[in-house]
């Protein structure tokens, strides 16, 4: 073959192997009829954290002091009332700081602060009440308590009936707090801290109950509630006459056994205290050998803080992580619109037989056993629907956080937070993009594709899936700096943007007017390709970061697929303002009316 031929069949070759190692194209029939569709948006903006004066924590601390016959004899002088004045002049006296003081002996459980407000009243009292006439009153009556009751145990120590009072006394506030006027955001902000003080020895043995049951931890778990519950402890023994160290083994009448080894004794009744402080969640302090008693060591809190930023995460609830061409999740229930075909679901609605659990959530739990049915027929008389929420509950979501209250009790996400685990991101964005609310997994990387959840969830890719190879595509893009300094408030504000959120070809919602139609039958109620995207930012107090979050979130419903080309905002910007971010639930799209 001649020099030419040769050079034109390494050429062929070439060309052939270029050809057989790469998927382009150098023609693409496909562009005469598939244009691509340009469905990514952007949300730019700014937003500022929370001043040091916007969310003011209410302090609650619950003071419960041994007032039994022991405890003249552990404290004679009397310290513990002086050490309880100086907390009360310690801190600050503030509308948002409470106090309530009770003494205990035998059964016998008395407070001795009263909310002067309208009926009913509780054991705590604000500390900017307290002047110096009711701090003297206070004082007097601490040292000079005595037990009303006439029973034989009048003298006993009895711990569980002082916790059971104090576990009622901060249930009943908690509930009470719910009530008041922006009541949610208040619950969820306060901070209760209880100091139980004792020389550690109850009457009849109760360790079944403090140490190994649920005397102290359901006071604890009171937390799921509200930011934090703490239970403290304090031991004393200070007495005049200094104690034995040899151990009395034999009694007076020759047995064995029944003198015991005072100071082990002392120190069982210490150790006991610091298990109660553990299991509470709380500090232990030990007031041995004349050491003057306080309590100025317990950290309470702050009632104004300044707050950091822990997270922004926005998500598009019409879009399955991912964001794959051509899926849409119209009712934003977890469930694509192709899957809700084939189930028989209406992808309109995401509670199709109004049970009170939403379409996901029951396919979820049916394909892991539970008998759930998402195509149920409600009965005239109120049955042939799943058992388990209340009538009440049905198409509730009382925290906005996308998930209705009674998804919440099987996924194990409370219904009052919209951020359970404080991990920085909604619940209702951790149910839909595959990670866990109810506990804080964001750090772990279960399909192993070097991606953390925190990351996927942020880039709204799949958690469980490899798919790195899809992040240059399909991945959100995030991009954040301080604007300017910490202003007079304590707020700090900052320029964001968030590219490549991308669009999803959602259905047009059609009423069908009900079982016997009706004059809106056929009636376009809302059209095709509407998206609904949320933007959450969520923050800290600075001064504890392991405080729970507060979340606050930017919601639009008004961003379109394009629809004959053209996408809506038409340059594909969402322009957001600090004033746009809530707390709770103003601005949460409605996608179908109420079934």
């Amino acid at each position: 073959m001649s020099r030419t031929g040769r050079l034109w069949g390494l050429a062929l070759v070439g060309l052939a192997v270029v050809v057989a190692c790469t998927d382009s194209y150098l023609y693409d029939p496909r562009r005469d009829t598939d244009v691509p569709a340009d469905r990514a948006v952007a949300l730019d903006g700014r937003f500022c954290t929370l001043g040091a004066n916007e969310v003011r924590r209410p302090i609650k601390i619950i003071v419960a002091m041994d007032a039994s016959q022991s405890m003249r004899v552990s404290d004679p002088d009397g310290s513990r009332a002086t050490a309880l004045v100086e907390l009360i002049e310690s801190l600050p006296q503030d509308d948002e700081v409470s106090i309530a003081v009770m003494l205990f002996a035998g059964s016998t459980t008395a407070f001795f602060t009263q909310n002067p407000g309208p009926p009913p009243e509780d054991g705590f009292v604000q500390l900017s009440l307290l002047d110096a006439t009711a701090r003297a009153k206070l004082t007097e009556q601490l040292l000079t308590f005595r037990n009303t009751d006439t029973s034989p145990n009048r003298d006993s120590t009895d711990f569980v009936k002082p916790l059971s009072d104090i576990y009622a006394l901060i249930n009943t506030d908690i509930a009470r707090a719910r009530l008041q006027p922006n009541g949610n955001e208040a619950l969820a902000q306060a901070r209760y801290s209880v100091i139980f003080l004792s020389d550690g020895k109850p009457t009849n043995n109760q360790d079944d109950e403090l140490i190994r049951g649920d005397a102290v931890v359901r006071i604890r778990q009171l937390r799921d509630l509200v930011e934090d519950v703490r239970f403290n402890t304090v031991h004393v023994f200070n007495p005049t006459q200094p104690v034995p160290s040899v151990c009395d083994l034999v009694s007076e009448d020759g047995g064995f056994g029944d003198g015991g080894c005072p100071l082990l004794i002392i120190n069982q009744n210490a150790d006991r205290l610091d298990k109660m402080a553990g299991l509470g969640g709380g500090n232990f302090r030990d007031f041995r050998n004349n050491e003057p008693i306080n309590f100025l060591n317990f950290q309470f809190g702050q009632v104004r803080r300044a707050f950091v930023v822990k997270e922004v995460v926005a998500s598009n609830f019409s879009a399955p992580t991912g964001s794959p061409l051509g899926e849409a999740d119209t009712d934003g229930d977890g469930l694509t619109d192709a899957r809700e075909a084939e189930l028989g679901t209406n992808p309109n609605l995401r509670d199709t037989d109004t049970d009170g659990f939403s379409d996901g959530v029951e396919v979820y739990f049916r394909d892991r056993g539970v008998q759930f049915d998402p195509n149920q027929r409600p009965l005239p008389d109120g049955g042939g629907l799943d058992k388990g929420c209340p009538p009440a509950l049905r198409g509730s979501d009382l925290d906005c956080d996308g998930l209705l209250d009674c998804d919440e009790q099987f996924i194990g996400t409370n219904a009052t937070l919209q951020d359970s685990d404080s991990d920085g991101v909604p619940d209702g964005m951790e149910w839909r993009g595959g990670t866990q609310g109810a506990s804080n997994d964001l750090d772990e990387d279960p399909d192993t594709d070097g991606l953390t959840n925190r990351s996927e969830a942020r880039m709204h890719t799949r958690p469980l899936e490899v798919d790195t190879a899809n992040l240059a595509a399909d991945a959100y893009r995030y991009s954040l700096e301080a604007d300017g300094t910490v202003d007079a408030d304590g707020r700090q504000c900052y320029r964001f943007r968030v590219d490549n959120v991308l669009l999803a070809p959602t259905l047009p919602l059609i009423a069908d007017g009900g079982v016997d139609g009706g004059v809106d039958a056929g009636t376009v109620q809302r059209g095709a390709g509407y998206n609904d995207i949320y933007l959450s930012v969520s923050m800290l107090p600075a001064d504890d970061t392991s405080a729970r979050t507060l979340v606050r979130t930017f919601r639009v419903d008004s961003v379109r697929y394009p629809v004959g080309g053209i996408k809506s905002p038409p340059d594909g910007i969402i322009r957001v303002n600090p004033e746009d971010f809530v707390d709770g639930c103003p601005g949460v799209p409605t996608l179908a009316p109420a079934p």
